[in-house]
């Protein structure tokens, strides 16, 4: 794989690499609150992670 290719997938990826930053941020802020809430936060990004890498199905009619 050359340099040229990698720099073109990494521009790719980077809308999704930036959400899992801002989503990871977000759940460091809620442990610094409670241990409990950080947790919790944390679920929600994965659910959320999850449902932006779950497949999607063609709305053809």
């Amino acid at each position: 794989m050359k340099f040229k290719d990698i720099l073109k997938l990494v521009w790719a990826l980077t809308p999704f690499i930036l959400v899992c930053l801002g989503l990871l941020s977000i759940v460091v802020a809620a442990f610094l609150v409670a241990i409990q809430l950080g947790w919790l936060i944390l679920g929600l990004a994965l659910i959320v992670i999850g449902y932006i890498l779950s497949p999607k199905q063609d709305k053809t009619e």
